[in-house]
């Protein structure tokens, strides 16, 4: 079994030592952080509004 470590410390090298490799990566790491974001703003806009008890006489809706 390969020591991981060296095998990390191998790819950072290789990542850090070509500036488009760093690019890339930054760029794969940005486009899944949108892809949660976005994902999670879905999920919230598709649940019920919560109105509380004391209020729901007043809520005429959106």
């Amino acid at each position: 079994m390969a020591d991981l470590l060296a095998t990390l410390q191998g790819y950072m090298a290789t990542i850090l030592g070509n500036p488009v490799y760093l690019l890339l990566a930054i760029g794969v790491l940005s486009l899944l952080m949108l892809i949660a974001v976005l994902h999670r703003i879905h999920k919230i806009h598709n649940e019920d509004i919560f109105v509380h008890q004391a209020w729901g006489a007043n809520w005429k809706g959106r």
